[in-house]
């Protein structure tokens, strides 16, 4: 996982375990529970499938490249023997066959390497009752037997290792935007009790806040998507607005709405980024031609990044 998705597993875990000792508050909100199941649910998917992207596949390499190291040496000491063998039987056609140094052997690929240990065994197992004298008997020849059939089983592991994560990778990037659907129905739910429960409703939004630290300089990171296919949407504009407690007012008739202070659009992928804003409480408005304008609240901390993630709707 990256640093925002594993900010954002924290972020959901820390969502659970607040809501789950709530259920008293909970429970009766519309939609709620089945929302609830599958955000705990996903989150489960999320922590096993992000085990696998995270498992150290390197040893698949390091132990092919020890099979690979020992192939080499046991083919280049047969070449040493069948060539004094073949030297001094005077056989040209075998000595050319056979000779070969174990940096060649070293820089041959892998399948090619295999071929030419079984090429030197073959030479040798037609030459093998006399080559004794030489150093090469049965018991030899299943050690190099042995040794090219190890590190021919271990050419395509790494290959299958890097399959194996890439598909890791595309699950976790399919399972988050369950995450983030099944999240945002549930902020529509507290949302109800916002006026009634406001101790509840001020600790789940703690709870709720993604924060990456150490990992960027930046204030703000989006991301606005389709809320009906989960494409990126470019070209939307997202407005930043202190709240220094004018929206309440102006919900009162006794103020203005709050003054923007940034105003950014999305790019090709439909991400945006803040790299300054002052700590505070921002109102966020997202407005594009076609699609309902939406509006959220964020905190911004200094040194800490706060990421926003939306999903519009077509009007």
């Amino acid at each position: 996982m990256d640093a925002i998705q594993k900010s954002k597993l924290n972020m959901g875990m820390a969502t659970r375990d607040y809501l789950l000792p709530n259920t008293t508050i909970t429970t009766a909100l519309p939609n709620f529970t089945a929302n609830y199941t599958s955000f705990t649910n996903t989150i489960t998917q999320i922590q096993a499938i992000a085990e696998l992207q995270d498992f150290e596949k390197t040893g698949i390499s390091d132990s092919k490249g020890q099979q690979k190291a020992t192939l080499c040496s046991l083919s280049a000491d047969y070449s040493r023997k069948l060539v004094a063998f073949a030297t001094f039987t005077n056989n040209p056609v075998l000595l050319k066959e056979i000779k070969i140094s174990e940096s060649e052997l070293k820089r041959l690929a892998d399948t090619d390497l295999k071929t030419k240990a079984q090429e030197l065994y073959d030479r040798a197992q037609t030459n093998v009752s006399a080559l004794s004298t030489y150093g090469i008997t049965a018991a030899t020849q299943t050690t190099l037997q042995t040794a090219i059939t190890a590190f021919n089983a271990s050419i395509p592991k790494p290959r299958l290792g890097i399959d194996e994560k890439k598909q890791a990778t595309q699950q976790l990037t399919v399972l988050f935007k369950t995450f983030d659907t099944v999240l945002t129905n549930i902020d529509l739910a507290i949302d109800i009790v916002k006026l009634t429960q406001v101790n509840f409703y001020n600790g789940y939004k703690t709870a709720r806040k993604i924060i990456v630290t150490g990992s960027s300089s930046l204030s703000v990171k989006g991301l606005v998507t389709d809320a009906e296919t989960g494409e990126p949407v470019k070209g939307v504009t997202v407005s930043f607005a202190l709240d220094d407690g004018t929206q309440m007012m102006a919900k009162a008739g006794k103020a203005s709405s709050p003054t923007t202070v940034l105003t950014k659009k999305t790019a090709e992928k439909g991400g945006l980024q803040v790299k300054s804003l002052p700590s505070g409480t921002y109102i966020v408005t997202i407005k594009k031609v076609g699609f309902a304008d939406q509006v959220v609240t964020i905190s911004v901390n200094d040194g800490e990044m706060t990421v926003l993630n939306v999903s519009i709707s077509k009007s």
